[in-house]
């Protein structure tokens, strides 16, 4: 007798509480990833001479690395390979490779991203491209400065095209000022890193 009324109250207990209910979580957002090939893209420099009339130009690779975004928050590294720059002289591409970029000892210049918010998330982007600031750590010659600029960009199909456009002070990064031929750059040097990558 006891058997049946213990079951009688059981079975109304868990009757009045309804099915069990699984625990709450919360949704994670996916983390996508954008791969980035140094042929893909194109990397441009330009500085002043000491006198100002003369103007140096140079270009190189595109960036590679991987890039990785939750929405709108962007992380992650692209190096460019400083070997690979030309200035179309070959004196003064020695010159600046191995007397004061030291591409030996520090063969790259990197991109860096830390949870960068940008001002549209990538999978919104279309083939229309847009303009926004961005902010990066910018690391030659083993120092590491923060840096801002421009980036366009734009999306077609799973590729993400565009440029970042910034300037750096060539002494924050080198202990002498690069000259050539008894003509000394200026210490602005502009940088256009163009960028080709593929959504993962």
């Amino acid at each position: 007798m006891k058997k049946i009324i213990l079951s009688s109250v059981l079975f109304s207990t868990l009757a009045f509480a309804g099915p069990a209910q699984a625990p709450a979580t919360a949704s994670a957002k996916t983390t996508n990833a954008i791969s980035f090939k140094a042929a893909a893209g194109e990397t441009e420099f330009s500085a002043v001479g000491k006198p100002a009339m003369i103007k140096i130009n140079g270009k190189g690779q595109g960036p590679e690395g991987v890039i990785t975004y939750v929405g709108d928050v962007i992380s992650g590294t692209v190096k460019v390979d400083l070997n690979k720059l030309t200035t179309e002289i070959d004196l003064r591409d020695d010159h600046m490779k191995n007397k004061y970029l030291e591409v030996q000892k520090y063969p790259s210049a990197d991109l860096t991203f830390k949870d960068f918010k940008s001002s549209m998330a990538v999978d919104k982007l279309t083939d229309s491209e847009i303009e926004m600031p961005f902010t990066a750590d910018f690391t030659m010659h083993g120092k590491t400065k923060p840096v801002s600029g421009t980036m366009k960009i734009k999306k077609s199909q799973k590729t993400i095209t565009g440029s970042a456009e910034f300037s750096v002070k060539i002494m924050e990064y080198l202990e002498t000022l690069p000259s050539y031929a008894g003509i000394k750059i200026a210490e602005d040097v502009k940088l256009k890193i163009k960028f080709s990558g593929t959504l993962q």
